[in-house]
C-alpha cells in the first residue's frame, strides 16, 4: 500500500519560528514551533531516540506560549497529542516509520530548496548559535537521516 502521508516544512530564517504539517487523508497535524534552532536540535534528537527504543515518549514544546506535543511510541505506532493552553487537546495516530519517513522527506525538500536558494551551506557569518538552521541543526538532521535509512 502507498503512503499516503504528506509534509511540508516553513521556518521563518529571520524570527525563527516555524510550521510542520503532516498529513493524511484523515488527519492533519500541524506542529508549530519556536525558536527552531533550539527545537529542531531537541526534535530530531527526540525522533531518534523514539525510533531507536532510548525512549517511548517526549514532549515538544512550542517556544513562545504554553501548548506543547506529546509523542509516544507504542509498537509500530506514534500517538501525538496536542495540548493547548489554557485548555483543548487533539490526539493524531500514525504508522511511526511512515511518519518519520514523510518527515525525513519534508525537511530535504525544505533542506534542498535552502540549497538552491544559496542559504545552505551556511557560510561562517551565518552560523550563530540562534540561526534556525545552523550546523547543529543540520547535522542532527543529517543524523536522523541516516539513522532511518539504516
Amino acid at each position: 500500500m502507498k503512503n499516503t502521508l504528506s509534509c511540508s516544512v516553513t521556518i521563518d530564517l529571520d524570527g525563527g519560528d516555524g510550521e510542520i504539517i503532516v498529513s493524511d487523508k484523515k488527519q492533519t497535524l500541524i506542529i508549530s514551533i519556536g525558536l527552531s534552532a533550539i527545537t529542531l536540535r531537541n526534535f530530531f534528537s527526540d525522533l531518534n531516540a523514539l525510533y531507536t527504543y532510548k525512549k517511548t515518549k517526549f514532549k515538544l514544546e512550542h517556544y513562545g506560549s504554553a501548548d506543547y506535543y506529546l509523542f509516544v511510541r507504542d509498537s509500530n505506532v506514534i500517538r501525538i497529542e496536542e495540548v493547548r493552553k489554557p485548555g483543548g487537546r487533539d490526539i493524531y495516530k500514525f504508522n511511526l516509520l511512515d511518519f518519520l519517513l514523510t518527515f525525513e522527506k519534508g525537511f530535504q525538500k525544505f533542506f534542498t530548496k535552502l540549497k538552491k536558494d544559496g542559504v545552505l551551506p551556511l557560510n561562517d557569518g551565518k552560523d550563530d548559535f540562534m540561526y534556525p538552521v545552523n550546523r547543529d541543526v543540520t547535522n542532527l538532521f543529517d543524523n536522523f537521516s541516516k539513522i532511518l535509512k539504516q
